[in-house]
């Protein structure tokens, strides 16, 4: 699972959950400082940071200056460039870019390092098992989404889900009054180190 920061408050991951941070939406000078900071930022949407290219050397400066080696882009080979590099590269298939979803369908940024990034409403539940199947793996569901209902639902058919923190937190409640763990139904999309 990974925690939305778009630049605005601290992000927090509930001690209950396996999660990593998400930065998107934010300028690159806010992206330095954050990934410098104490909390782990696990991922990056590269091609929404503000002042940043999102090509292979924008890819190169993430891994290599920042650390962090998980990188969505919508650009299937800036993907093959972070997989290249032994990192993760996550290709956006969303619904507002139907190219993207045919990409990602026809395999043209897949194998090893490569997974893929749809919507969790408009996409993920209306896709065959034969079209899941071919997506490249993990799969991470990344839109917005406002009950922990609809996050549990959407890991029975991706790896990872992307959430905003006060669905962590009501998440992380439920974990805690719960018998049944939360955190062992949440997988993390980060990659091991």
């Amino acid at each position: 699972m990974l925690i939305a920061d778009g630049g605005g408050a601290p992000i927090r991951v509930p001690p209950m959950l396996r999660a990593g941070i998400l930065l998107r939406d934010i300028d690159i000078a806010a992206v330095v400082r954050r990934a410098a900071s104490d909390d782990a930022v696990n991922v990056i949407d590269l091609d929404s940071v503000r002042g940043m290219a999102s090509d292979e050397a924008a890819a190169d400066f993430v891994i290599d200056t920042l650390g962090v080696r998980i990188v969505m882009t919508r650009r299937a080979h800036v993907a093959a460039h972070v997989a290249s590099r032994g990192g993760l590269g996550l290709l956006h298939a969303l619904a507002f870019d139907s190219t993207g979803l045919m990409r990602a369908l026809e395999g043209s940024a897949s194998g090893p390092g490569v997974g893929t990034v749809v919507s969790p409403g408009a996409v993920l539940p209306h896709m065959r098992p034969s079209e899941l199947e071919e997506l490249a793996r993990p799969i991470v569901a990344y839109g917005l989404l406002t009950r922990p209902a609809d996050a549990l639902d959407c890991l029975e058919l991706a790896e990872c889900v992307v959430l905003r923190q006060d669905v962590a937190d009501e998440l992380a409640a439920i974990a805690r009054d719960s018998t049944q763990p939360v955190r062992n139904l949440l997988t993390t999309v980060a990659a091991e180190e």
